[in-house]
């Protein structure tokens, strides 16, 4: 197998589309769902000057094509495959799936094409497992090479297939030929999906050297609690506390937060996390500033650190803090790099990040209309104003994890961990060799739903 294109696309199986759908009411026509459309954007899109003109629109398209022409170029970002929009529009029905966790096989991968006698071939790499899914009941690991699914080499079609949420088989193979091709190894078998948690909390470590006491955290998503939508679970936020209490109890006093695959979400978890973060005598201080159009500026707000009694048991009162990244880390998760660094150094290890200075609101009308709407609704500045990371913030020392062999998070030949605990530690990281020639370029691939782990406030009726 010649090695001729090698380009990486990040994508998801946490939520196939497989799932029983809730019925929903559905309006009589397009057009009630259009004015809505069209009314709640001219009133909060942040670039609702740039609409056009009402007698310009046509109420009789369907509503997905009516809500596109209604969108400013400046929202979102222009890619290889074309312009991705950060603002979104989904049918409710298609987001029972999502809302309930209900048809998940458990597990991420990456997209590879690989070429040979002139036919090119879709290969993925796990990226990740969940826990208890019925991915990790198959034997499926993170750096998992899939070759085919079904007993067939990988098409666009086959990868299709695990979206379908059906029983399925993979066959898995390895590198061989010096990185240039791959070869089968085993096949294993996935159950339908099913009901899995989609846990932000990959991993947690604690290492020592000497007197320095090193926490890792392995953060996917933030995510107050397991239904993104119920906006009083608060689960995984208490579950946060409880992780960084232990942290402290333990005396970790550097601290590794892994969001290489972290694509945002909930601007109040990122609001907790960084006052677990920050230093002591910052808790209370201003972290950041969300600003809305002239048409709402009554809504700004400036989200503080959390204070002392409220968070105390567990802020590590940091000097410094290591964020690794990948190409899809963006929103939320560049919002603790940025709101930080005015208090602490924020060394950041890996790829560039996205660049989302913008965050969302959804609007759900689910029983109304059938619809639930999230546009770009206010921009993201830190304390002194600032948001100059639309390219994504540069890591300070660049490094591709797709050049190794994926090992475990938490492993120490992890080479962006390896990295940080180098520069904390002094120690050379302890790494595997890196696969000789393999270009493995990872790109953004916007998600399919509201939940695409974007920075969000939900919506407050006023």
């Amino acid at each position: 197998m010649n090695h001729t294109c090698y380009t990486i696309a990040l994508l998801s199986l946490l939520a196939c589309s497989a799932c029983e759908k809730e019925e929903v009411v559905i309006p009589e026509t397009d057009n009630a769902v259009n004015q809505w459309i069209e009314q709640t954007m001219r009133a909060n899109y942040l670039w609702y000057s740039e609409c056009p003109d009402q007698s310009a629109l046509d109420f009789g398209l369907d509503p997905e094509a009516f809500f596109k022409s209604l969108l400013s170029d400046k929202d979102g970002k222009a890619l290889p495959e074309g312009h991705h929009y950060f603002s979104r529009l989904e049918k409710a029905s298609a987001t029972k799936s999502i809302r309930d966790a209900s048809d998940s096989y458990g597990f991420d991968f990456a997209i590879s094409s690989l070429t040979e006698g002139g036919r090119t071939y879709n290969l993925a790499l796990v990226l990740y497992v969940l826990e208890d899914s019925p991915a990790e009941e198959a034997g499926l690991r993170r750096g998992d090479w899939i070759l085919g699914v079904n007993g067939s080499w990988g098409t666009i079609q086959d990868y299709d297939r695990l979206r379908s949420g059906g029983r399925v088989s993979l066959q898995l193979g390895a590198v061989v030929e010096n990185g240039k091709g791959l070869a089968p190894t085993r096949v294993v078998t996935l159950e339908a999906s099913r009901a899995v948690e989609d846990t932000p909390f990959l991993k947690d470590s604690v290492y020592t050297y000497g007197d320095r006491r090193i926490g890792y955290l392995m953060y996917n998503r933030f995510a107050a609690g397991p239904d993104e939508y119920d906006y009083s679970d608060t689960r995984y936020n208490l579950r946060l506390r409880q992780l960084f209490e232990r942290f402290k109890s333990r005396g970790v006093n550097e601290l590794v937060l892994d969001l290489r695959y972290n694509g945002g979400g909930l601007v109040n978890c990122a609001q907790l996390l960084a006052s677990l973060l920050a230093r002591e005598s910052a808790l209370g201080e201003p972290l950041c500033i969300l600003a809305y159009n002239d048409k709402n500026s009554r809504k700004n707000e400036t989200l503080p650190l959390l204070k002392t009694t409220e968070v105390l048991a567990g802020n590590l009162d940091l000097r410094r803090l290591f964020v690794l990244t990948g190409s899809t880390t963006a929103s939320a998760s560049e919002l603790i790099i940025n709101a930080l660094r005015p208090y602490l150094e924020v060394r950041v290890i890996g790829k560039q990040t996205l660049g989302k200075t913008v965050g969302m609101t959804i609007y759900d009308e689910s029983e109304r209309y059938g619809w639930i709407l999230s546009p770009v609704t206010f921009r993201i500045y830190n304390k002194n104003r600032e948001a100059d990371y639309e390219e994504g913030f540069p890591p300070d020392v660049a490094i591709d994890e797709f050049r190794w062999d994926l090992v475990p998070f938490g492993d120490l030949g992890d080479p962006l961990l390896g990295q940080a605990l180098y520069e904390i530690t002094g120690r050379s990281p302890r790494l595997r060799s890196a696969t000789p020639g393999v270009d493995r370029e990872i790109r953004y691939d916007p998600p399919s739903s509201p939940k695409d782990r974007f920075a969000w406030v939900p919506y407050r009726p006023e």
